[in-house]
């Protein structure tokens, strides 16, 4: 017996609102012959690349896809989202690591060598892509190279700067831009209430699917505290290395995204100047964060504040690619910057 014949309908994957005519757009290149045997979705994280990338997959598979999704009662839809369709495969780090391995990638490279089962598409999703070792990178090259019949390779990746010349070149990239910030509250605040998507968004800097997940992170409830400390910094009421020490409270991986996002919000800021900042409807704020930001912004130059944030990204790359350095070091010297000492790295 089919498989769709008896089972429920399968939860397929949607795809952001902000992603529909990207979709769409891709289904009909399939139709017509013309999808890229190789893509890369790039853009910020919690964009909901991801979520666009197995939508993409599961129409690809299914059967009978209407509206530019897949139909959730095929046998290939049901498979799919089951993880269990002969031929789909996903690449991923393995639990306890955040790398994706050689040992992987060869079996992707056995994969590719196969005839579908299904006598249609086959996909490989591989996310994080930056994820992949350099071995495994210089491994994966062959099957973008010859990826056989019908095969069609979609990496996504939050950082594709991370990934080799060689890799990007020979993927067909679509670089997803943050959504506009009316389309991404008007997502968000059904799931997260009124009060809290505004903040919620501009803690995240504009990416919805991170805004979400930030609703349990201990630093969400304590950022008023936490930006206070920027102030603190550059008021002379605070040392740099005791700031560090409450910023060191939290995961440093995390608060370089956060930090980055309050400096370059204050840089600006203090570029436009009050009333300029003022005069910006589209901006999404955080009424809690927003005034400590403007304050800080008149207390320290833009040339420095944008020296503070390119040196917490610097270190954000760093952390992201398995430094594991002192916290409280690491933090303190992010927030010399702000007293006008432009401290090392050392702390990696």
């Amino acid at each position: 017996m089919a498989v769709g014949s008896s089972a429920k309908r399968a939860p397929i994957q949607v795809p952001c609102p902000w992603h529909r005519e990207t979709m769409q757009r891709l289904l009909d290149q399939h139709a017509q012959g013309r999808l890229p045997h190789a893509l890369l979705f790039a853009g910020a994280a919690g964009i909901g690349k991801f979520r666009l990338a197995q939508a993409l997959a599961q129409a690809l598979l299914c059967e009978r896809p209407a509206a530019g999704l897949a139909c959730g009662e095929c046998d290939g839809c049901h498979l799919s989202v089951a993880g269990t369709h002969p031929d789909f495969q996903t690449l991923a780090p393995e639990p306890g690591s955040n790398t994706i391995k050689i040992d992987q990638v060869r079996r992707l490279l056995e994969f590719a060598g196969r005839t579908a089962q299904y006598g249609g598409a086959r996909v490989a999703l591989i996310a994080p892509a930056e994820g992949l070792n350099r071995s495994a990178q210089n491994a994966l090259l062959k099957t973008l190279e010859e990826p056989g019949d019908g095969l069609v390779l979609i990496l996504v990746s939050d950082q594709p700067s991370l990934l080799l010349p060689t890799i990007r070149s020979r993927c067909q990239q679509r670089h997803l831009p943050l959504p506009p910030g009316e389309a991404a509250l008007a997502w968000l605040t059904p799931q997260t209430g009124e009060r809290e998507a505004a903040a919620l968004l501009a803690a995240a800097q504009g990416a919805p699917l991170r805004a979400l997940a930030l609703q349990e992170a201990d630093w969400f409830a304590a950022r008023e505290q936490l930006a206070g400390q920027l102030l603190a910094v550059a008021r002379g009421r605070t040392s740099p290395a005791q700031a560090g020490q409450v910023l060191a409270g939290q995961d440093p991986r995390v608060m370089a995204g956060v930090l980055y996002g309050w400096l370059a919000r204050a840089a600006v800021l203090a570029a436009l100047g009050e009333e300029g900042g003022e005069a910006d409807p589209a901006t999404v704020t955080d009424p809690k964060v927003e005034p400590l930001l403007r304050q800080l912004a008149a207390q320290v130059p833009p040339a420095r504040l944008l020296a503070a944030a390119r040196r917490v990204m610097e270190g954000r790359r760093q952390l992201l690619a398995g430094a594991n350095p002192n916290k409280e070091l690491l933090m303190e010297q992010w927030l010399l910057i702000l007293v006008g000492v432009d401290a090392s790295a050392s702390g990696f």
